[in-house]
């Protein structure tokens, strides 16, 4: 066909009919989030009020039950920041404590596994050495002779109880076990390593009643005590056996992950101080989460580390990780970054808190017993309550 007659055509084309027609550019996740939010956005400002779970149109409750996910989402509160101009996905409140998490459960998702905090350390290219460790008598014994004296004395008396053994984690520096009938006392766990399958394992030095002790790995301590053992309880543990009996998992129940993370910025207002960690979580894990973390301004625009993170159940990450956000509020970091000369984001999940405190907070969490304290900044160390 000439050129000319073709330009002709063109031009003679009234109704359009030789346009091409323009391809739709494919939609991201990112724009469903998107277009899911302005759903409830265009409720709002209908009916003027937030939608409601309980309400009599599904259609409404599922918009509720969706604003309520969103809220719980960092991620999602991240990606829907600049389109929230209503301040729907504000950070809900924290609750008051661990009981309240799990209070929090209609349907029933959390209730009923072996752990609710399982402690996952971040996978180190070291492998642990294979040499088997055997009893071999105790040359310090005398001064663990009293401990177990008063151990024993405590459990007549009824002020330690003995438990079932459940998990690795539960072995620490200060804990006494049964094992073949024989009370052992944890003295020394060392540095976690990973082997090969990355499963977390270090060096304990155990202490037994018969006056022997053992170097024992943490994970054949641990494959021995699954055969019958014990863990006795400390003398503060009262309320652990409700609270452990009462978050006892489902085998099959879904987890999710609490992390701590050290930034590795050069800005000048991250390097200056000592001890800087993020406190999130994520229904994913730590390291998916952290991907692609120096272009985000939520990591502070730079790569992080991840130091710990623990598992959780699905569902009791984001309630858990605002109760953590309360308890560190007084070290949060007060600093602020731009992007093109604007203010972008400020650091509202960082914290001036050392790791080791942090740990323990979770600790407390475990037992219950974070209610009772309050975090002390002067002094960087948690303090109970007056």
């Amino acid at each position: 066909m000439e050129r000319d007659v073709l330009l002709r055509m063109l031009a003679e084309d009234e109704f359009g009919l030789l346009e091409l027609p323009v391809k739709a550019p494919p939609v991201t996740p990112e724009d469903r989030v998107i277009a899911a939010y302005e759903e409830i956005a265009h409720f709002v400002r209908t009916h003027g009020r937030n939608p409601q779970r309980n309400a009599a149109d599904i259609g409404e409750s599922k918009l509720a039950m969706r604003l309520k996910a969103f809220s719980e989402d960092e991620e999602k509160r991240t990606l829907l920041a600049d389109v929230d101009e209503l301040g729907l996905l504000a950070e809900p409140e924290p609750p008051a404590s661990l009981e309240e998490v799990f209070d929090d459960d209609p349907l029933g998702l959390l209730g009923n596994a072996e752990e609710i905090f399982t402690l996952r350390h971040v996978p180190k290219s070291q492998t642990m050495p294979a040499e088997v460790a055997r009893r071999r008598p105790a040359p310090d014994f005398e001064q663990f002779r009293r401990l177990f004296v008063d151990c024993q004395a405590d459990l007549r008396a009824g002020r330690r109880k003995l438990l079932p053994f459940k998990n690795p984690s539960e072995i620490r520096p200060g804990r006494f076990f049964v094992q073949g009938g024989v009370l052992l006392y944890v003295v020394e766990v060392g540095e976690r390593r990973y082997d090969k399958i990355q499963k977390a394992n270090a060096r304990t030095r155990c202490i037994f009643e018969n006056g022997t002790e053992s170097g024992l790995l943490l994970q054949s301590l641990a494959s021995n005590l699954y055969k019958g053992g014990k863990r006795v309880t400390d003398l503060d543990d009262d309320a652990l056996d409700a609270v452990e009996e009462r978050l006892t998992l489902a085998a099959e129940t879904e987890m999710a992950s609490v992390y701590v993370l050290r930034s590795l910025s050069e800005d000048p207002q991250v390097t200056a101080l000592p001890g800087v960690y993020k406190i999130g979580s994520t229904s994913r894990t730590a390291r998916q989460r952290v991907t692609g973390a120096e272009t985000t301004t939520t990591f502070l625009g730079a790569s992080v580390e991840v130091v710990e993170e623990y598992l959780v159940p699905r569902g009791a990450e984001g309630r858990i990780e605002r109760l953590l956000h309360r308890l560190f509020a007084p070290a949060r970091l007060d600093i602020w970054f731009e992007r093109d000369g604007r203010a972008v984001a400020d650091a509202n999940e960082w914290f001036v808190v050392p790791f080791a405190v942090i740990d323990q907070a979770v600790g407390l969490l475990e037992n219950n017993q974070i209610v009772n304290y309050e975090y002390d900044p002067a002094n960087a160390k948690l303090a109970l309550k007056a």
